[in-house]
Order: structure tokens, then C-alpha cells, then sequence
């Protein structure tokens, strides 16, 4: 019996130990600059709708108008988080997906980007090794 018990307390502590922190995911918000004029609103006023459930920023000025989003959960994709209501403006209150132009999911793009760098990168130290020079001997 002790060792049952004392294998249950070693088990409930490794597990706590090696326990993972949730996965948090970053999405790239961007909205067109002459939609959201004509709308009266701006990415700091629809930032406002957001900030209280995730971490995001904010950003216009010469470029494109965007807004940073960091979910704490893993477990949300790009369909889900344009589906949230956001307050356009003193009237209007709309899903995310109708005002924004587009919502990428950085992590998906990162995790893209870094296999096509791989495979460019095999295929550069394959044509490297086939452009190596023979050490053939030479015949007078």
C-alpha cells in the first residue's frame, strides 16, 4: 500500500513538473485603410473590442493598417477568431472577418516558411556535392 501511494505522489509530481504551458498563438489582423474610413473607424478603436480578451497592437501610419493578436490558447484558428464581434464604430457592431482584409496565422506561415527554407537548403548542399570537382587521375 505505501508503494502504491507514494507511486501516485511521484507520478502527480513529474507530471506537474513536466507539464506544458498552453500554446499561444499570434494572428496578423490587416484592414484596408479606405474601408475603415469609410466606416468612421480606426485599428486603435477596433483593437478596443479585442484587448480585453487577448494581448494585441495596434499599428497604422503609412502602411498597411494591421492589428497583432496573441491568443493564449492553442485551440484557435483563423475561421474562429473572424468570427468574434467587434464594435466598428459608435454604431455598428460586426463579425471581425466582414471589416478585416485578411487574418493570417503567423505560427501556420513560420512553421511553412521553415520547411521550404529546409528543402531549399538540401537541395543547395545536393547541387553543391555534384558540382565538386572528380579527383580523377589525370593520363598523359
Amino acid at each position: 500500500m505505501k508503494k502504491f501511494i507514494s507511486t501516485c505522489i511521484c507520478l502527480l509530481l513529474f507530471t506537474g513538473a513536466f507539464a506544458s504551458d498552453p500554446v499561444e498563438k499570434t494572428f496578423l489582423i490587416l484592414f484596408d485603410k479606405a474601408e475603415l474610413k469609410a466606416n468612421k473607424t480606426s485599428t486603435a478603436y477596433i483593437e478596443l473590442s479585442l484587448m480585453n480578451i487577448f494581448k494585441t497592437k495596434a499599428y497604422a501610419g503609412n502602411s498597411d493598417a494591421a492589428i497583432l493578436v496573441k491568443v493564449p490558447f492553442g485551440n484557435i484558428d483563423k475561421r474562429q477568431l473572424g468570427d468574434f464581434f467587434i464594435r466598428v464604430n459608435a454604431s455598428r457592431i460586426t463579425p471581425l472577418e466582414e471589416i478585416a482584409l485578411q487574418i493570417i496565422d503567423m505560427d501556420e506561415n513560420r512553421a511553412i516558411f521553415n520547411a521550404m527554407y529546409l528543402g531549399l537548403e538540401e537541395k543547395i548542399t545536393k547541387s553543391k556535392r555534384g558540382n565538386k570537382p572528380s579527383k580523377d587521375i589525370a593520363t598523359p
